[in-house]
């Protein structure tokens, strides 16, 4: 298979990240890539989605890995696991894997493993610059359901109209589903027997990054790892749900600028030149002659350490970051003072953050099972609402009208190729019942 090729078909079928920001994955390959690190830590807690493939489908991974080596010349792939999920892994295929370019890379079990800077540093020892993506030191970073999305489009020609979601929290049974993208989060729930709600909040993504669901309007997008329903009064949602002018009122009176913030992040612990307490004190009290306390928001990840591990005061360090860091891009600002780090900080290894710590600093050691089912549900949903913008760059066109007919796997939207941007599908069979701003919707016919 030719560069291009694979390119085209990834492009094709719609293939975007699989969770987090949803970068579209043909932008990914590059003859630059050295090494290919799969991302399988399953970072946040109760998120469950890639034991399920990396148990029922590593062979096909790492086929898929064999043939991205090789189109982009690629000299390995490393797929990153932590260390207490290796029993997930068929022994079979993992010794067969000795002695080819494919290799699994145990990772401690500490959070936020999937960060793509702290993985790369796990599973490679290389540091991204900042401001920089792992190609500038050779690597791609690609997550398990990627992967395994790349592998269906090469084999059998399938884009992307189904997500795999785990589905947990405050509930009496956790489970791990595949849905039609585009559903809706509400009919998706009732559908797979989550019909309690009322007193509830569901969270879109992991407890520490995720977002709130609005149950009038969301759908299931290509990045939906996980729907997690929480107690509206737990503090995590309590958390979220605070306004940013809350946030910042808060800060500007409780900070004590005892630095932790900064002193655990897990970026600043690799190396980076960020100080996470000078945007909270540079925000909170609208201090605008130090420019670099705004624009080093630009290195944040988002992780959350500082708010939920860091600090003492109950203050939302992450929020003000991530409100910064979007306002800065919104208005195309940058930082231009990148540097590479030359070695991470001697004090890393005693302030790593352990998965079970963080648990029971979020509150959520109820909500862990000891087994999360995969469930075998099959969704048919009366019309689903297809996103344009489901993934980083420019938003999708919509290729279909009002009236059109359409089937599973049609094109229904498109951002040119040359664009950032990737394809959308349709999940069902049906006629596009509206196209708006957002959404194409599709009646089920």
């Amino acid at each position: 298979m030719e560069f291009e090729e694979l390119q085209k078909i990834v492009y094709n079928a719609g293939i975007v990240g699989a969770g987090g920001a949803g970068f579209p994955t043909h932008r990914k390959f590059s003859d630059k890539v050295k090494q290919i690190v799969v991302n399988a830590a399953e970072c946040e807690p109760l998120m469950m989605v890639d034991h399920h493939i990396l148990e029922h489908h590593l062979q096909a991974l790492v086929d898929t890995l064999n043939v991205l080596i090789d189109v982009m010349g690629a000299d390995e792939a490393i797929i990153g696991i932590k260390g207490k999920n290796m029993h997930l892994l068929d022994e079979k295929i993992v010794a067969s894997l000795d002695g080819t370019k494919v290799s699994i890379h145990q990772i401690p079990d500490i959070y936020p493993a999937g960060d793509e800077v702290v993985l790369t540093y796990e599973t490679t020892g290389k540091i991204i610059p900042e401001g920089a993506i792992p190609v500038m030191v050779g690597v791609m970073v690609i997550n398990v359901e990627t992967v395994y999305n790349i592998h269906n489009a090469i084999t059998n020609g399938a884009p992307v109209v189904e997500k795999y979601i785990t589905i947990g929290g405050d509930t009496k049974e956790d489970m791990t589903i595949k849905a039609p993208v585009g559903m809706k989060i509400i009919d998706l729930l009732k559908a797979a027997g989550y019909t309690d709600l009322e007193g509830k909040t569901v969270v879109n993504g992991g407890p520490m990054m995720g977002k709130l669901v609005d149950l009038d309007t969301d759908a299931v997008t290509k990045t939906t790892k996980g729907l997690l329903i929480f107690p509206t009064t737990h503090p995590i949602i309590q958390r979220k749900m605070r306004p940013m002018r809350s946030t910042l009122k808060r800060a500007s009176a409780a900070c004590c600028n005892c630095t932790m913030c900064s002193d655990l992040c897990p970026r600043q612990l690799l190396g980076y030149d960020i100080h996470v307490h000078k945007t909270l004190r540079a925000a909170s009290h609208s201090e605008v002659n130090d420019t670099s306390a705004f624009l080093q928001s630009a290195l944040c990840c988002g992780c959350g350490v500082c708010t939920v591990i860091a600090c003492q005061q109950d203050l939302d360090p992450q929020a003000i970051s991530m409100e910064v860091k979007g306002l800065l891009g919104k208005h195309g600002l940058r930082r231009q003072n990148n540097k590479a780090p030359e070695k991470v900080r001697v004090e890393r290894s005693a302030r790593l953050v352990s998965s079970a710590k963080l648990i029971d600093r979020l509150g959520i050691r109820k909500y862990v099972k000891d087994k999360v089912e995969r469930k075998y549900i099959e969704f048919n949903p009366p019309e689903v609402y297809i996103e344009l913008k489901q993934h980083v760059g420019k938003p999708a066109d919509a290729t279909v009208k009002k009236g059109d007919k359409v089937k599973v796997g049609d094109v229904v939207a498109q951002t040119a190729y040359e664009d950032l941007g990737t394809t959308m599908h349709s999940s069902i069979d049906g006629v596009v019942k509206d196209v708006t701003n957002r959404f194409v919707i599709i009646q089920r016919q």
